[in-house]
């Protein structure tokens, strides 16, 4: 597994379209085991395939999974991995190809964050329940049904695949303060990196 570059708003891939995939292949195993591992290091619950670059409708998702230090002596529990120097409890990695929400219910505020927004979060209005169709990682055709967080969640990273963050659901004025705020920080750590 390796770890990838996760691209930042307003980096113009995370404004794409992702297009189909045709034929779900073997090579999806390693790009899918790279994203989660991403995904896990920063630590995220969730991350699209145009976060890192890649315009191809897979995301993954762990709205579950637990990081912590690992005790000095202690054995690396079941259903674990060491990332970046922490322990991460999977719980349910899930993988969705070409997923699409086929059934909305109900409405939910709940503060989002974004791997490709750092350090900016806020309230948005999303469905509450969905149901989604998907391929899993071998090709077959499923249905999840999820609700809260996981729901939320897929429909975060849905919007990334059309091209869509959290911060478009925001006014104007707020998404060009996000904006600013953020070019200003990539701008001081590209100084900080050209002083190394």
């Amino acid at each position: 597994m390796a770890k990838l570059k996760v691209f930042t708003f307003p980096d113009l891939v995370l404004k794409q379209v992702a297009k189909p995939i045709q034929r779900v292949e073997k090579s999806y195993f390693k790009l899918a085991d790279d994203m989660l591992e991403t995904m896990y290091a920063h630590p995220g619950v969730g991350l699209a395939a145009n976060q890192v670059g890649i315009l191809e409708r897979i995301l993954v998702l762990d709205t579950d999974y637990k990081l912590e230090d690992l005790p000095e002596g202690e054995e690396l529990p079941p259903n674990a991995e060491v990332i970046s120097g922490k322990i991460v409890s999977l719980q349910k990695p899930r993988i969705l190809i070409n997923p699409k929400i086929i059934h909305k219910e109900g409405s939910i505020i709940y503060c989002e964050g974004c791997l490709s927004v750092p350090e900016f979060q806020h309230d948005v209005k999303r469905s509450e329940k969905v149901i989604v169709q998907y391929q899993d990682i071998n090709g077959l055709s499923k249905e999840l049904s999820a609700e809260g967080l996981m729901a939320v969640c897929i429909q975060h990273e849905i919007d990334h695949l059309d091209g869509k963050l959290f911060v478009d659901r925001l006014s104007p004025l707020k998404k060009e303060m996000v904006k600013k705020k953020l070019i200003e920080a990539r701008k001081l750590a590209e100084a900080d990196e050209d002083e190394l």
